[in-house]
């Protein structure tokens, strides 16, 4: 694995907890930030596949009727409603 170099500006704050942290679980500041990212980078690839695969799934106008139905009998709730309005659809 090759690795590049790159100058990180972080907020003090940040650095300091994070440094903080890097010590707790005894590693080096690089090796802390480098393994949350990868981390980070790994959510968004798995949110990114379910996703594509979920949306090749989908039935077009399926959600529409189904959100037909779903009100239709019944009511918003008191703490459905916005403020200052009726609760009727615009």
């Amino acid at each position: 694995m090759s690795t590049g170099n790159f100058p990180l500006r972080l907020p003090e704050d940040l650095k300091d907890r994070a440094a903080a942290q890097a010590a707790e679980v005894g590693v080096s500041l690089n090796q802390y930030i480098s393994s949350a990212l990868a981390a980070r980078v790994g959510a968004q690839a798995e949110a990114e596949r379910y996703f594509t695969a979920r949306g090749e799934r989908a039935v077009p106008g399926q959600a529409k009727a189904i959100l037909q139905r779903s009100g239709s009998r019944s009511i918003p709730r008191d703490d459905d409603r916005l403020e200052g309005t009726d609760g009727a659809p615009k």
